[in-house]
């Protein structure tokens, strides 16, 4: 009394091949929706400064630092920038009392101040940025756009380079 051995049914493939071929499509289409965008920036070096060379230390060096506040920019520089005899900076107060958001900061006279020093130092190329603890991410993100060019001053029909190189420094708290 042998039992009949029973065919194996078949596998109806067709749902699944319809639904792959439903979502190839769909997962290019969307792939293309997605970007990132990165802001290169260098973090200060901890640890013991590296020697320099005599020439290095005969060139004046400027130190230009932008500090963010409530209160809106300070310039900062190591020998009183923009011919400020006493090296306190120059300061560039917000539009409006209390710096309420990111539109309230004159990131337009930012610009212009710091084309100003870019005319007296042509190979400085770095800047710090020194933000309040309580500063808003856009507000930073604002300031460094408006320390590596400057849009309204064109060099061969491109937007004028002013200090590429950005560093972010610890916040004043």
């Amino acid at each position: 009394m042998g039992r009949k051995k029973e065919a194996d049914p078949e596998l109806d493939l067709v749902p699944i091949m319809n639904m792959v071929t439903i979502l190839i499509p769909f997962l290019l289409l969307s792939a293309q929706f997605v970007s990132i965008a990165v802001i290169d920036s260098t973090l200060p070096a901890i640890g013991k400064p590296q020697p320099t060379t005599e020439q290095q230390e005969e060139e004046e060096k400027l130190n230009l630092s932008v500090a963010i506040t409530d209160k809106g920019f300070t310039i900062l520089g190591a020998s009183g920038v923009l011919g400020n005899p006493k090296g306190e900076g120059s300061t560039v107060p917000c539009v409006r009392d209390g710096c309420p958001g990111v539109e309230s900061y004159d990131t337009k006279k930012l610009t212009e101040l710091l084309g100003q020093i870019k005319d007296e130092y042509p190979d400085e190329e770095n800047v710090i940025l020194v933000p309040e603890s309580s500063i808003p991410y856009d507000v930073l993100i604002a300031a460094m756009d408006a320390t590596r060019e400057d849009p309204e001053t064109k060099v061969q029909e491109k937007a004028r380079v002013l200090f590429p190189y950005v560093v972010i420094a610890g916040g004043v708290q």
